[in-house]
């Protein structure tokens, strides 16, 4: 058996570290980024005040403290045209116009051309305090349009402006001409490897990795593993209080129901359990909050506050109960989302039990019905469930993302949305590795229960 767990382990290495990988590429390439959205913003950043070249050199600082200004793996695999050093050009969306004006094209060295001219007549009109011609500068700098990118030039050739200025317009016009000209070729079509060598942002992630250090957090500066830590107690016993309660419960109700003389308990219990079942997570929450934290209605429980209560010293079992004031309701919901569907299946596999001829015999025996269940068909009955509770763990996991913003609860669930929202990639990257983990723990402990529930696995896999 430990043989059998050892191998499956050695196993399971190489496809974690795969699976990180591809959580890492991924959580890097979707758009936009912390930085951006907060040192170059016009509105509503870190350095709203500032000019545009103080912002951008704010932002080519950010990048090399955190190591985005480097190559994002080993090797990539982009259009022809494309020049390898394209990642280098920000902020984003002036590096998507350069890549899909390329993609039309396929002529980079027109792109880069009318690029140029463009940065050349932003640079005069700021300088010289033309900010009537903003609005079109903001298109020939980001728009990837061919009908837009022309009206913005002839409407900036049509403005009474300095000598120099219409002079800049016309050779930009001229520079977009020849970029306009390459647009039936495709030589895009045509993927081109390229190798970025050993010092890339994947390279130093899993350096890292190895020596248990998960980067600093984007937003906070703080490292990943503390800040996880720090959210991680409250998942933790959220999930773990909701698997036993479920657990317990669903095993209790299923051999109650599988009683001959509960009869009317089935009537009562498996319709209701259907209902149960047919509604989601957030609105059964909802509904909870509505119905027992509403003030109009009943407040039993606290609606918002969970970690921001005092923090002064109490005795521990006055901060037990205020700490089970703020996860009750989420406790219900996790229990009473999951209860109807475990519950299904335990009674179905009992039930099969029951009929088999084992149980037969030991009813044949005199045994009271309450033996017969417990001691001969429950365990028997486990078998196929341990695969549904293998993946209950995981569920659970995802549930309490939903149950951790709705009831405010600072964990890892709260923490993984809000790093979302903020392009947080450590954080994220750490987060998603983390349910992994958790999934891959509990195929591990599904194997160790199969060979607790039926002896012959345990001789196979010894």
């Amino acid at each position: 058996m430990r043989s059998y767990l050892l191998r499956r382990l050695l196993l399971a290495l190489p496809a974690f570290w795969l699976l990180a990988t591809v959580v890492f590429l991924l959580s890097r390439m979707l758009p936009g980024s912390f930085g951006e959205e907060r040192i170059l913003e016009t509105e509503a950043g870190f350095y709203t005040k500032g000019n545009d070249s103080s912002r951008q050199a704010a932002y080519v600082q950010y990048l090399q403290k955190t190591g985005q200004d480097k190559p994002l793996f080993y090797f990539s695999l982009s259009p022809s045209p494309l020049p390898d050093t394209l990642y280098r050009v920000f902020p984003e969306a002036r590096r998507q116009q350069l890549q899909r004006l390329t993609f039309r094209g396929g002529s980079w060295p027109a792109v880069a051309a009318f690029d140029a001219a463009v940065q050349q007549l932003v640079q005069h009109a700021r300088q010289n305090g033309q900010h009537n011609l903003e609005p079109h500068l903001q298109v020939l700098r980001y728009s990837t349009d061919s009908h837009k990118l022309r009206l913005a030039l002839k409407a900036l050739a049509g403005t009474d402006t300095d000598v120099t200025t219409q002079a800049l317009t016309r050779a930009t016009a001229t520079k977009f001409g020849s970029v306009e000209s390459h647009f039936s070729t495709y030589g895009f079509l045509l993927p081109t490897p390229r190798w970025n060598g050993t010092d890339n942002q994947y390279r130093t992630w899993l350096t890292g990795l190895f020596y248990g250090d998960f980067g600093r957090s984007y937003r906070t500066n703080r490292p990943v593993v503390e800040m996880l830590w720090e959210a991680i107690g409250n998942t933790f016993w959220l999930l773990l209080c909701s698997m036993l309660f479920t657990l317990a419960l669903a095993l209790e109700l299923s051999v109650q129901l599988s009683k001959r003389k509960m009869k009317w308990l089935r009537r009562m219990v498996l319709p209701s359990l259907f209902v149960v079942d047919s509604i989601p997570l957030f609105v059964l929450a909802l509904l909870l909050l509505v119905l027992l934290a509403n003030p109009d209605f009943l407040q039993l429980f606290p609606v918002y506050g969970m970690g921001y209560f005092a923090t002064e010293p109490l005795p521990l079992w006055q901060r037990l109960g205020q700490w089970l004031q703020f996860m009750a309701l989420p406790i219900i919901s996790m229990v009473l989302v999951n209860l109807p569907y475990l519950t299904n299946q335990i009674y179905t596999s009992l039930q099969a039990s029951l009929n088999a001829n084992y149980t037969r015999t030991a009813k044949a025996k005199g045994l009271p019905e309450h033996l017969v269940i417990r001691r001969h068909a429950l365990r028997n009955a486990l078998l196929p469930v341990i695969t549904i509770v293998s993946d209950f763990l995981p569920a659970l996991v995802d549930g309490s993302i939903i149950i951790e913003t709705i009831f405010a609860i600072p964990g890892i669930g709260r923490l993984l949305v809000e790093s979302v929202l903020a392009r947080d990639y450590p954080v994220l990257t750490t987060i998603v590795l983390l349910v992994l983990a958790v999934r891959m723990l509990a195929y591990a402990l599904a194997e160790a229960a199969y060979a607790w529930a039926d002896p012959r696995i345990k001789q196979k896999l010894a």
